[in-house]
Formats: structure tokens, sequence, C-alpha cells
């Protein structure tokens, strides 16, 4: 099936509750990902089925959305892509339920603590001076490519034991998992990822190494040694979500920082407010759309769900809803009260919530600290990446050189 597959409507959907709507597709979204969602909100029910995709449910309020991310009971984590790869290979622990997700999330937890991310902190200030002094006197750069993505994808492949010198190779590798592409081209290279860290998780079974990698090789759960295909499933979750996701976060909080000069003044007098800018970044602009399985037949919402139907749940419309966030497209780094999902929430919590918050912190004061009032270059138009996982693909900027 193609990712762009449209299918007939089932009998037990009622006809107000169809809208069709394209996750990857729709016009609204390829002008703006985020507004384009709270566009649709505008006007769709608060629970619908589109037939795009191979046909799947969205619920578009802050509170359905919350509702299917935390109930695990009701809605799996076994299929998390839209339309169903039926993929044969498993993501260890955001693929699993409770309770047997539980030990292995209990077991990587300890590895993205605040104490263990304070401790890679100096790596964070050396690489965020490093690459910003490449581009610092050049007056403009594609920030995506340049900054967005070299940033954190380095730290974690550092931190994880990876190969840097295959950084391009790995990051094309998931930026097309990512995208619009057939379920059999993703089974695809969800094998070569397999089979790239089979590679490496048999080099630190034979020589061990201070990184993440090699102290999963030496973690237990339930009193065994991780086989084979545990590493292999957990060490894809960390690859996929660690070459991707705080990459397009950042080149997000960017393309807003560059139409934003005042923040950009407020954050350079004042980094204490970093924080509290990222935290409402987050609210504004997410990553990731909530995607589960419904695990049995059930009303919910007002609406009849059958056991196998997909349901989307997107982070961004839980952050925009004006219920939860007055005047919700308004950036206010002062919010009070402010409610967002956009690192999940409940049994599948973001494991590398404390890490991103980090890299980011540090990267902006950098970056500000050095860089003067910068913009969106002249004539730049964005391209963005819709979808599960979404993204800004490039960001031309450029500032005045002279004016340092």
């Amino acid at each position: 099936m193609s990712g762009s597959a449209e299918v007939s409507v089932p009998e037990h959907i009622r006809p107000d509750q169809i809208y069709p709507f394209d996750i990857y597709q729709d016009p609204r979204l390829l002008r703006d990902v985020h507004l384009g969602y709270r566009e649709m909100a505008q006007e769709a029910p608060e629970i619908f089925y589109t037939p795009k995709n191979g046909g799947h449910w969205l619920v578009t309020s802050y509170d359905l959305v919350e509702k299917v991310v935390r109930d695990a009971a009701n809605f799996s984590n076994r299929e998390i892509e839209i339309p169903k790869t039926e993929s044969p290979f498993v993501a260890i622990p955001i693929n699993l339920d409770p309770p047997e997700h539980t030990p292995y999330r209990r077991m990587l937890m300890k590895h993205f603590t605040p104490r263990v991310i304070a401790r890679l902190e100096d790596a964070m200030q050396e690489w965020s001076e490093r690459l910003i002094a490449k581009v610092q006197d050049d007056g403009r750069c594609d920030f995506a490519a340049a900054l967005g993505a070299v940033y954190p994808v380095t730290i974690f492949m550092e931190m994880a034991g990876l190969p840097l010198d295959r950084y391009l190779e790995f990051r094309q590798i998931v930026t097309e998992f990512f995208s619009h592409i057939p379920a059999a081209r993703r089974i695809e290279l969800q094998g070569r990822i397999f089979g790239e860290l089979e590679t490496v998780f048999r080099a630190r079974m034979e020589n061990p190494q201070d990184d993440l990698f090699t102290k999963l090789v030496a973690e237990e759960i339930d009193g065994r040694a991780l086989n084979m295909d545990e590493l292999l499933s957990i060490g894809f979750l960390l690859f996929v979500a660690g070459l991707d996701t705080v990459a397009n976060a950042m080149t997000f909080g960017f393309h807003f920082l560059a139409q934003r000069p005042d923040i950009q003044d407020r954050l350079r007098e004042n980094p204490a407010d970093i924080p509290e800018f990222i935290d409402e970044m987050m609210r504004r602009f997410p990553v990731t759309n909530g995607v589960r399985m419904i695990r049995k037949d059930m009303e919910f919402a007002g609406a009849n769900l059958r056991a196998g139907e997909m349901i989307v749940a997107p982070m961004t419309l839980a952050g925009l809803d004006p219920k939860r966030n007055p005047e919700p497209e308004k950036f206010d780094i002062d919010r009070k009260k402010r409610q967002h999902i956009s690192f999940s929430t409940g049994p599948h919590l973001c494991l590398g919530h404390w890490l991103a918050k980090a890299e980011m912190r540090i990267f902006i004061a950098e970056f500000l600290s050095r860089i003067p009032r910068f913009s969106l270059a002249e004539g730049w138009c964005p391209t963005w990446r819709a979808g599960v996982v979404m993204a800004l693909e490039d960001l031309e900027i450029e500032w005045s050189v002279n004016s340092q």
C-alpha cells in the first residue's frame, strides 16, 4: 500500500464523522505544518475518520489527544505508523504496552536522568562553540543543515558510540524514514538500520567503550542479559529519535526567532528566560504526533471505534487548544499555566526530554551570544515535512557580520 492510498469508509462510521484529511500532503500543512493543523481543527469534528493513508481516526482537542496517548489499555503502541506498516521490526519500549514495556523503560530511564545529562553539558557547550564558529563570519547559513541537525545529532551519536564520520549517511536514512514513503520502503530502511546497529553492538561486546551502547550491552532485564533482538530493538528507537527529533525542534524554534528580533534581544539580555522560551516553543511548535492502534471495539467520544483501526492524536492540537491555552497561536514566554504534551505523556513520555531541553538551552544561549540579530534570508521560502514526525527541511537565515 502506498502512503497516500485512500480506502472506502467502513459502514460503522457515520457520515458526519468523515473528514478527508491527509496528514502528509494536506495543502494547509504544507503552508505551515502547525497552523495548518489549527486551521483544520477549527472546521473538522472533534473526532473524525479520514479515508486517506489507509484510513484512520484523528482527534483534535487537548482532552482527547491526552486520553489516546495515556490509555494503553485501549490504544496500543504496537503499530505507530500511518498507514500501518505491519513491520516485523519492533522498537523497544515504544512499540510495547504496559506492563510488558515497563521493565525496559525503567532500565533505559537511568541513562537519561538529569544527573546523567548534566555530565554531557561540557560536550554540548564545546560542540555549540565549534559549530557556530564555522558559520559566524559568513553572515548566512542554512540553519537546518549547518547547525540544527549537526549539533544534536552529533551529541547523540557521540553519546551512543556511533561513528561520527557516518553522520551524513545515518542522517539521510532517518530523514527518509520519516518522510512520505511507501510502507515497504520504510520496512526496508528499518532493516538497514538494524543491520548497522548489530555491527555496533557486536563491536561493543568484543571491545567495550565508554558509551551508551556499551552500557546497554551490560544491562539486564529481570535478572538476565539483554539478547541481541532486544538490543537492536532498543537501539533502533534511540537511533531514529536521536537523529531527527531535536534537530526538528531546534529548526522550528529558530525559524520563529528569526522573525522576532524582540525575543532574540530579550533572551540575549536575560538568558535565564531561555528555559521558558523552550517550553513555549515546544507548546507552539511540536515535532511529533501520537499514533495508536485501537485494541478493541469501543465507543469513544461519540464514535464507534473498531479493533485494529488506527488513530492519530496530534500533539500540535493539544498545545493549540484554546480551552487549555488562551490565544493559542500567540507565542508568549510569560504564558501562565501553559499546557502541552509535546514530549507525549503517560507511560510513553519521551525518554530523552531532559537531554533535548539541555541541548537546546545551551545552544540557544551560545548562538545568541555570538550572532547578532538575525532574520530569514531574503527570498527564502519554507518547505515543510508533515506526517508523524514533522520538520522544516531547510532554514536560510542571515545576519550582519560587521555589526558584531
